[in-house]
């Protein structure tokens, strides 16, 4: 299930602001604000993208319930994300997101 606080907890973290994490998922900023109160939740492929702007795992915007995120689906939204033009490769963990954060801080913006 996905976990508004860690969500919020990592844009902040990494310095994006609210209208950043819109543009980048597709997304109004009235949308980012509602994931963020907890208020909506993304659908899989926004979840998808917003694991992947906030440069974190999956698992990071999860809360640690059994049974409430179809692992099969998440997955079939990754694979197709991973499968469009210019998609960045899978951040599979806290290494990958670490790495991932490195190197954007290394060219001075995040994407």
């Amino acid at each position: 299930m996905y976990d508004p606080t860690r969500a919020k907890a990592r844009r902040i973290e990494i310095s994006l602001s609210v209208r950043q994490v819109a543009d980048r998922v597709g997304v109004s900023e009235n949308a980012v604000y509602a994931w963020e109160a907890g208020d909506r939740t993304p659908t899989l492929d926004h979840f998808v993208e917003l694991a992947h702007v906030l440069r974190i795992p999956f698992d990071g915007l999860m809360r640690q319930a059994e049974g409430t995120v179809l692992e099969s689906e998440l997955f079939a939204s990754e694979l197709f994300r991973s499968a469009t033009v210019g998609a960045e490769p899978t951040i599979r963990d806290s290494d990958d997101a670490d790495t991932r954060l490195f190197v954007d801080q290394f060219y001075g913006s995040l994407r």
